[in-house]
């Protein structure tokens, strides 16, 4: 596959939080209004520009604390973007199944499923547009084994087996704001790709910093 970075100049940006032709949205004006309303009201905001491409993966870190998910959920609504996100299959059963699915999740069982790569490279190529938010940090318990912790690799062989970039989304709890971008294009591997990729990252202080992982960790997808 050619490298997507041979494409970074075509590529138009758009600052947010206005939003280019091509990206998937959801809501509408008045829905974006409420929800940026809501963040206001938490003190948070959202700074930072999105490549108006209809498919890509967000990439969110640093992820310490249960309401990164919160946090992602509320600024992708005020933002207007149709996101999609993967969790356990066990939720999605009756009413909060159908809520979860219109949400923008996906279920997935690893007992029964194909590996999860697969699944989300066939998720992007059965779609025009398609948005997929990941965390890609394993475990934020602090007496959970090391052995479980670090960098997942997943989120990095989506964007390279579907032919999409990466978009950086950085929690920055020290300053309330949702740092959005910028867009990473995937390269020649990912042992040389994780270093810059985590570089944005760096200094970035999550919601608990003691449950923080050194960047250069990683374990498997």
């Amino acid at each position: 596959m050619e490298p997507l970075l041979t494409y970074r100049e075509e590529i138009a940006h758009t600052t947010l939080p206005q939003l280019g032709a091509t990206i998937p949205q959801r809501g509408n004006r008045l829905s974006r209004a409420f929800w940026s309303f809501v963040m206001r009201l938490f003190g948070w905001r959202v700074d930072g520009h999105l490549p108006d491409l209809p498919r890509f993966v967000f990439v969110g870190a640093p992820h310490t604390s249960n309401l990164d998910f919160f946090m992602t959920a509320l600024t992708m609504a005020a933002l207007g973007i149709d996101v999609h996100f993967v969790m356990k299959h066990t939720p999605f059963v009756g009413p909060v199944g159908w809520f979860l699915r219109w949400f923008g999740g996906i279920p997935l069982d690893r007992d029964r499923t194909r590996d999860f790569v697969s699944q989300m490279v066939d998720e992007f190529d059965g779609r025009e547009q398609f948005l997929l938010a990941i965390m890609p940090e394993g475990t934020r318990g602090k007496d959970q084994d090391s052995a479980t912790k670090g960098w997942r690799s997943g989120f990095y062989h989506i964007a390279r087996g579907a032919g999409v970039p990466l978009v950086m989304v950085v929690f920055d709890y020290a300053a309330k704001c949702m740092r959005v971008g910028p867009m990473v294009n995937i390269g020649e591997s990912y042992e040389v790709d994780l270093p810059a990729i985590q570089a944005h990252f760096v200094g970035m202080p999550g919601k608990n910093p003691e449950r923080m992982l050194a960047l250069g960790e990683k374990v498997g997808a």
